[in-house]
């Protein structure tokens, strides 16, 4: 997972005048101290009515993966933009410790959903299509994948909650158990 500095601007005051779209949010979000609560977060994405062109400040694009663009943030959240192009996708992974909930702003994304098994092992559950408007949610133990399966020329960008701030997450091989002793 890539890290992110703080560039001018990201904090909540300068967010809510760069991103008049997104005021009440980042309002919202700047005001917690706390874990906000998955079901309130998805449910202020729900709301969010923005298009690239909201975005445009912070829609950058990385060449060989998915790159994390951040909005606002506090040590309570990051509030970013995530841009794909076809082909790029995330760890399979989970939110330890941290409650992420992501809207669909342009493209179409696929989230795979894992089980964890008996053996320690993950096994894919749900694949699901991820039109424009799409929220999803993820918690502590949720394991999934996201990715850009479009064809190239096609992008992906998706707006994204993490509260805390991930800092680790486990993440996983789908024929291996987590962590670094896996033999694959």
């Amino acid at each position: 997972m890539a890290t992110i500095d703080c560039k001018p601007g990201c904090d909540t005051l300068s967010a809510q005048q760069r991103f008049p779209k997104l005021a009440e949010l980042i309002g919202y979000l700047g005001s917690i101290s706390a874990r906000a609560d998955l079901s309130i977060l998805a449910s202020h994405l729900s709301r969010v009515s923005v298009t690239r062109e909201d975005l445009e400040p912070v829609c950058l694009f990385g060449t060989k993966s998915y790159k994390r663009n951040i909005i606002a943030h506090s040590p309570y959240f990051e509030l970013l933009a995530l841009t794909w192009r076809s082909g790029h996708c995330t760890p399979i992974h989970d939110h330890r410790g941290s409650s992420c909930a992501f809207r669909v702003i342009e493209g179409t994304g696929t989230e795979i959903r894992y089980t964890l098994t008996p053996s320690g092992l993950i096994c894919p559950a749900q694949t699901i299509e991820m039109s424009p408007g799409y929220v999803c949610a993820a918690e502590d133990a949720d394991i999934h994948q996201v990715a850009n399966m479009q064809a190239p020329g096609h992008d992906l960008i998706t707006l994204h909650i993490y509260s805390t701030p991930i800092k680790k997450m486990n993440t996983y091989d789908a024929l291996c158990s987590p962590g670094p002793e896996c033999p694959c």
